[in-house]
């Protein structure tokens, strides 16, 4: 080593600085010596949080579709039952209907032949009497 060098040395190694100095450099070392605050930890929890709300919109959207699907097909369903309903209900009501009409039938059929039909065929043979016979 260059003796000027080795020379320099040893007197700054007997050379003392006050304690307030060391402590001033020592507390500006320590100011600079701080990171700046770094970005990356709050960047990643925003993303980690709108992560987590999205995948949470996501699957509520999903609930709500296949609620609207299956009460469509509730719906759905009812008007079927609905129609079943009113078919067996019409079908009863018109098989009442047409037993009514067959029994109005039958009665007046037998009303035309006990009652209607003697008068006319008697007052028949006296007209064919009638005539049949000058006067």
């Amino acid at each position: 080593m260059d003796p000027e060098l080795q020379k320099l040395i040893r007197q700054l190694q007997d050379v003392k600085c006050p304690p307030a100095v060391m402590d001033g450099v020592m507390q500006r070392i320590a100011r600079e010596k701080t990171p700046a605050r770094s970005m990356r930890a709050p960047l990643a929890w925003a993303v980690s949080i709108v992560c987590l709300v999205g995948v949470v919109a996501v699957w509520q959207w999903q609930a709500r579709r296949d609620a609207r699907i299956l009460a469509a097909e509730v719906a759905a369903a009812h008007v079927r039952a609905d129609r079943a309903v009113v078919v067996q209900q019409a079908q009863e009501a018109f098989g009442y209907i047409g037993q009514a009409l067959l029994r109005a039938a039958a009665h007046t059929e037998n009303a035309l032949s006990k009652e209607a039909v003697p008068p006319l065929r008697n007052g028949f043979e006296i007209v064919k009497n009638k005539v049949s016979k000058p006067i």
